[in-house]
Parts: structure tokens; C-alpha cells; sequence
């Protein structure tokens, strides 16, 4: 019965009932005795919206008599209700040395055996702790200390009694209340303050400093001159602030947008479904916080408590970071359906086919891809032929049209520029942001006739409106920790279907695709089988003859000629990690432009062919070549590191990076010259922090001496050219 008694659970919902009643109500649920006190008086409210164990209703029932100034206290198979004031002298439990003490309302008293803190001195401390019918008495003879309260609030009293019952030579106990300052923080910056002075001095001193928030207190327990010490401090600290000053913070942006931040700090997800979101507050710092942007300076401007401030900072830390880039080139180009046109190109498809229904993916040219439902064999026979509908597919590394490989998209254009058959419309190339939108538009503007006048009035007139006529390619590229490149692609073809056409009445057909698709960085997607159809009017005639009026007709044809033609779009996306990988695209795009443009062209500055050695140039390029030297790219990196050779010949990074790629080639006596030449020109300048700069805080000459003196000692055979050498990157800005 027992058992069944303590599963049973009820609601305790009372409003204004007579207490009496009440503590009748807890008797049949819960099968006790209770004997009242005449004293016991009074009304009681309760709000409980949930259903309880009984077990629970009855401590529910203790809060509700100690709140009242009452308590119970077993007699045998009775409890008696009385006063708290005569429960003192009543048979309440006793809770020796070590014994639980459970966090419920019931009186009971306590007793603590103290070490070695004088029973007067903690009697004299806990005071203040303590209610007005709560008795605490001290024994000096037997060092103990007697506590007669409810169990919630002894077991707050034995946290604190156990921080200072410490050994002690001279210590004092002190409670200091406040007036203005948090107890919580004052006692975390003064409890710091003072410990950081003891480790420096070397001395075995005890300070505790508690703070208490029910009376907003500090609890200070050390030695006399440390507590004067303490003391005089917090009296300084402990004053009022005036308004609106000590809280407000600016932190300046490095990297993020100050809107877009303030726009994520302030929408965090709130603790609890019923709290209320505000505008510009964070709610799972406190609702005090409030976080607001400044366009101008792309700066934050934060309401904040100290404590709370370093938190909000930690995550704008983390959230404030460089954003990698990516570079992406675009090849549209249109192809004359009659032209062979074979890309090495897994190429997918999808649809129903016969009763079976799903998305089925089969190789049109390459190497054919598995087929479940075996549909498209006869495709997979011909690899020349292209999908007549939608499609997209993505290269591993180059392109391959027909039996010819391109490494990219620079020698497709390159090979077809002049090819009849082939219509290059654009060759877009934009560098944007990770996940931010990069558009290209190329085009012109088409003039419409929207009215016309041909009245007999003095002057006709006529009303044009110009509409773009363009290609579009608008591309969204969002990299993941795995330099996976998601990219969200609009591509939009518009065209005039006869560009001859002079009756101011022009038509356009528009091919568009929207797709999303994920590649490697370095890989090509290619998006085809957008059919379309060019329309041109010719008109042939005998020169004068043709124009006569009527019979001109004799000595003219016009002709209509149709070409379809599809559409193909290629784009590849580069990640740029850093400024070094920007700069070396750049002189690679410029090495490019060079190779095609002859010197002295009208379009092209001057000196975009003769450069004046710079150092800085030189600087730059030794960068590019150690972003390559980390990827292990040892043969590009050499080139960076001779060309900044070429400029700045006692450049000390690119003399000691350079003797690393040699070493890792196999010429040990080139790079013994090359870190012979950084100890000559003395480059003591420290190494920079980058991760793969194994010496870190050391100078290049110490580097230098380090790579040397290891070529001198015993090499074991490899299996082929290696190198354990110190690269050295340029110190951080």
C-alpha cells in the first residue's frame, strides 16, 4: 500500500484556503497524524499547474508551513504542527557530524564539529545568515557549533562554514555588506587581485573571499592586515556608477558585416519557448544586453556587464574571421548542332522510362556510367552524341572535346575562337566572396518601337524603349571545411532572332538554367543541350535594276536561312585561400596576357610589360612561392622564388625557401649556396607563425644554420629526394 501511496500523483492547486483545511487534505493523502497548535492560523495559496508525486506534495506542504512561520515535528506516529519559535524546545531531529541533509523546509537542528575555526567567531559570522527564529549556539569547550533551522538553509550554511573551517594563523572573518557593486563579481576581481599577490610573493596565506547574493555580502576570511587590506579596497570599488557609463563597448570589425552580425547576435534562440524576443537584445546573455551596428565604421556597439561582454566578444571572435574567396571562370559558347562535338564528360539525365519510374544516370560520351534500368544503351553506343535536352555534367581535371585534351577553359577558347562552327558569346571570369552573389551581365540595349505617328499632322514621330539584349551568368559559391564548392549557377542567353531586322519591331528567344551543384575546387561544371534557333533574312538584287518599283522584283530574292544550335556552359571555381594565392593568379593571368598581346599595344599600359624592380614585388612573389611550398607544390614554388630572385637578388625568404626546394630536388650543394648566402647578406629578421613553419620565433640565420649543419651529418638512403629542411614564411603584418 505503501508502494502504491508514493506512485500516486495529484495536482495541488489552492487559492485563499483555509490552512487547516489544507493540512487535512495533505493527512488523507499521505495517511498521517497530525496534531495542530492552536497557534495555527491563516490562508494559504498555491499555484501548481502540474500533476505531483505525493512524496513531493508533502515537502510542497513543509515550504508551505515554514513560509507561514510553522513546522513539523515527529512524535512517534504523530506529527505535531507548531511555531516555529516553540519548535526549538520540541523532540525535532538531530543531524550529527557528516549525516545528510536534505534541501526541504523542516526544522531540524544541526551539529558541526569545527576544526579549526573558533565556534564564536563563525557563531558571530552566520548571524546575520540566519532568520530571526533560527537559534545558533557555540561551545568553545567542545569546538562545536549548534544550528537550529530548516534543512534548506543549514545546508547553505555547511558550503560556507566548510571554506573557511581551514587551518590559520591569525585569520579574521568578515562580512561586508554592499551598497552598489554585485557580490558575485566585486568577490571574483578582489579574490583574483589578492591571489595573484600571494603566488608572486611566495607566500602560504589563506584568502577567501564568498560572496553571498541573498543580502548582496561579502564573506572575507584572512589574515588582520590582509583583511584591512581587503577591506579598504572594496570600500573604493563599492560605489555608484552613473548611468550609461562602464557598460558601453565598441568593437571594430575586422572581417564581418557589422548589420549581418548584429543580425545573428541578437536572433540567438531564446532559452525557453515563453521568452519574449526584443529587438536588439541577445536572449540567451540577458535581457540588459543590447547589440547595435554602425554602418560608417562597420563597428558594434554593445550595453553589456563586464562578465557578459566577455562572452559576447568570444563569439564575435569567432564569427569576425576572413572569408576565403573564389575565383570563377566561365566559358558560354554556342555550337552548331551539325558539328561534332564529344566531351569527356559523365553526363546525366533523368526522367521516367516504360513503367518504372525514378532518376536514371547513364554516360552519353567518356567512360559510360552504370545504368539499373538499362534504357539507354543504344545512347551508350554512340558516346558523339549529346542529350537533345537539359543536361549537366562535371570534369575531374581539364576538358576533353573529341580525342583532344584541354587542360582549361583558356585553350578551349583559344582553339575554337576562329572555328565557324563554334559562336563564343562570352568568357566571363569574377572573383566574389565565400557565399555572397557574383553576377555578370554582357550585352546591349535594343531599341523598341512602342508608337508611331504617321498622322496627317505636321510632324510624325516615333516612341522607342531600349531593352537589354544580354547574357547574364549570376553564381553563388559557398565552400565547406572539406573544399567541397557548392555552386547555386543562373545562367540567361538572350538573343535576337534576326539581328538584320530594321522594322524596329525585333525578336528575341531567351535560354535560361537555374541548377545547384557541388564540385572540387579545380573542377569544371559543364551545363549543355539548351537548343536554339537562329533565324537570317538576306535580300539579293541587280544593282539599280533591283530598286525599281514592281519590277525590281524581277532582279531581287530574299532568302530565310534557320541554324539551330546549342548551348554550352562551362564553369570552374578556383578557392583562394589568401592574399599570396591572389597575387600569384594575378601574375599568372598576367604571364597569360603577355604570351597573346605583343608589347607596345595601344590598350595596354606600358608598364604592365616593363616592370621596375621592386622589392616589394620580390616579397610578394617569395609569399606565392611558400603558399605553394606548403601545398607541396615544389616545382611551382621554384618559379615564384626565381622570379623574386630575379628582382631582389639578397632577398632572404626567397634564398632560404629556395635552398629547400633544391635540397627536396637532390641538389645539396645548391642549397648549401643558397643558405650560405642568407648567413652573407645577415637576415636575422624572425620567422614568421605560419603552421608549417617548424621554427617558430627563430631568425632566418639561426634557420640557415640549422639546414646547413644538418647537410653536414650522415644522410641514410632514400627512396627518392626528400627534404626535412625549415621553410621560412614572412612575418605576419
Amino acid at each position: 500500500k505503501q508502494h502504491q501511496v508514493k506512485q500516486r500523483y495529484v495536482t495541488i492547486d489552492f487559492n485563499d484556503v483555509d490552512i487547516n483545511l489544507f493540512i487535512k487534505y495533505i493527512s488523507e493523502l499521505t495517511g498521517k497524524n497530525f496534531v495542530v497548535d492552536r497557534a495555527v492560523k491563516g490562508k494559504v495559496t498555491i499555484l501548481s499547474p502540474t500533476r505531483i508525486s505525493v512524496k513531493d506534495a508533502y515537502r510542497v506542504f513543509e515550504s508551505v508551513l515554514e513560509v507561514h512561520g510553522y513546522t513539523t515535528v515527529s512524535s512517534g506516529l504523530i506529527v505535531k504542527i507548531v511555531p516555529d519559535v516553540e519548535a526549538r524546545s520540541k523532540g525535532i531531529p538531530t543531524i550529527r557530524q557528516g549525516g545528510t541533509v536534505y534541501p526541504r523546509d523542516k526544522m531540524v537542528t544541526q551539529l558541526i564539529h569545527l576544526k579549526h575555526a573558533s565556534p564564536e567567531q563563525v557563531k558571530k559570522m552566520l548571524a546575520p545568515l540566519v532568520s530571526r527564529t533560527s537559534v545558533v549556539i557555540a561551545s568553545p569547550d567542545s569546538g562545536m557549533l549548534i544550528i537550529t533551522d530548516v534543512q534548506s538553509n543549514i545546508k547553505r550554511l555547511l558550503g560556507i562554514i566548510k571554506a573557511i573551517d581551514v587551518p590559520s594563523i591569525g585569520e579574521e572573518l568578515l562580512v561586508l555588506p554592499l551598497q552598489h557593486a554585485s557580490a558575485v563579481n566585486l568577490a571574483k576581481s578582489v579574490d583574483q587581485l589578492f591571489r595573484q599577490q600571494v603566488r608572486r610573493l611566495r607566500r602560504r596565506e589563506i584568502i577567501k573571499i564568498i560572496p553571498y547574493e541573498r543580502t548582496n555580502s561579502l564573506i572575507v576570511f584572512a589574515s588582520k592586515v590582509n583583511v584591512r587590506k581587503i577591506r579598504k579596497l572594496i570600500t573604493r570599488l563599492d560605489v555608484e556608477v552613473p548611468k550609461g557609463t562602464g557598460k558601453i563597448k565598441v568593437y571594430y570589425l575586422q572581417n564581418a558585416n557589422a548589420e549581418e552580425l548584429v543580425k545573428v547576435l541578437t536572433n540567438l534562440p531564446a532559452e525557453s519557448k515563453g521568452s519574449n524576443k526584443q529587438k536588439g537584445r541577445a536572449p540567451l546573455i540577458s535581457q540588459n544586453v543590447k547589440i547595435m551596428a554602425d554602418k560608417e565604421t562597420n563597428s558594434l556597439i554593445i550595453i553589456a556587464p563586464r562578465d557578459e561582454y566577455s562572452v559576447i566578444e568570444n563569439v564575435i571572435k569567432k564569427l569576425d574571421v576572413p572569408r576565403r574567396m573564389v575565383y570563377m571562370e566561365a566559358l558560354i559558347m554556342e555550337v552548331h548542332v551539325n558539328k561534332s562535338f564529344n566531351i569527356g564528360v559523365q553526363w546525366g539525365g533523368g526522367g521516367n522510362f516504360a513503367d518504372k519510374t525514378g532518376q536514371v544516370y547513364s554516360g552519353f560520351s567518356g567512360n559510360p556510367a552504370p545504368n539499373q534500368y538499362d534504357v539507354l544503351k543504344g545512347l551508350q553506343q554512340s558516346p558523339a552524341v549529346l542529350p537533345a535536352g537539359f543536361s549537366f555534367g562535371i570534369l575531374k581535371q581539364g576538358v576533353k572535346i573529341g580525342n583532344v585534351y584541354f587542360p582549361n577553359l583558356g585553350a578551349v577558347l583559344q582553339a575554337y575562337k576562329n572555328d565557324s562552327d563554334v559562336n563564343i558569346i562570352a568568357t566571363p571570369q569574377i572573383l566574389t566572396t565565400d557565399n555572397q552573389k557574383a553576377e555578370i551581365k554582357v550585352g546591349e540595349n535594343v531599341p523598341y518601337i512602342t508608337s508611331k505617328n504617321t498622322t496627317n499632322s505636321q510632324q510624325d514621330y516615333t516612341n522607342y524603349e531600349y531593352k537589354d539584349v544580354a547574357t547574364t551568368l549570376d553564381i553563388t559559391p559557398q565552400i565547406n571545411q572539406s573544399d567541397l564548392v557548392r555552386l547555386k549557377i543562373g545562367v540567361e542567353v538572350i538573343k535576337l532572332k534576326n539581328p538584320n531586322d530594321i522594322s524596329g519591331h525585333p525578336t528575341t528567344f531567351k535560354r535560361s538554367a537555374h541548377t545547384t551543384v557541388v564540385v572540387h575546387n579545380n573542377e569544371t561544371v559543364v551545363i549543355g543541350g539548351m537548343i536554339g534557333q537562329d533565324t537570317s533574312v538576306g535580300e539579293y538584287k541587280v544593282p539599280l535594276l533591283g530598286d525599281i518599283p514592281i519590277l525590281g522584283w524581277l532582279f531581287k530574292s530574299h532568302t530565310n536561312s534557320k541554324e539551330k544550335t546549342n548551348l554550352f556552359i562551362f564553369i570552374t571555381p578556383h578557392i583562394v585561400e589568401n592574399s599570396a594565392e591572389l597575387a600569384g593568379m594575378y601574375y599568372e593571368k598576367r604571364k597569360n596576357i603577355m604570351q597573346h598581346v605583343q608589347p607596345g599595344a595601344s590598350n595596354i599600359p606600358a608598364d604592365f610589360f616593363y616592370k621596375k624592380p621592386d622589392p616589394e614585388n620580390s616579397m610578394a612573389l617569395s609569399d606565392i612561392g611558400f603558399s605553394e611550398l606548403r601545398k607541396k607544390e615544389y616545382g611551382k614554388a621554384r618559379q615564384y622564388f626565381e622570379e623574386s630572385l630575379a628582382i631582389d637578388p639578397d632577398n632572404p625568404y626567397a634564398l632560404l625557401n629556395m635552398g629547400v626546394v633544391l635540397e627536396h630536388e637532390g641538389n645539396r650543394e645548391q642549397a648549401a649556396a643558397m643558405y650560405r648566402k642568407v648567413l652573407k647578406v645577415r637576415a636575422a629578421q624572425p620567422a614568421g607563425k605560419g603552421e608549417a613553419a617548424a621554427g617558430r620565433g627563430r631568425g632566418l640565420r639561426k634557420m640557415a644554420e640549422d639546414n646547413l649543419k644538418r647537410l653536414h651529418l650522415p644522410v641514410q638512403p632514400r627512396s627518392g629526394p626528400r627534404s626535412s629542411a625549415t621553410p621560412a614564411p614572412r612575418p605576419a603584418p
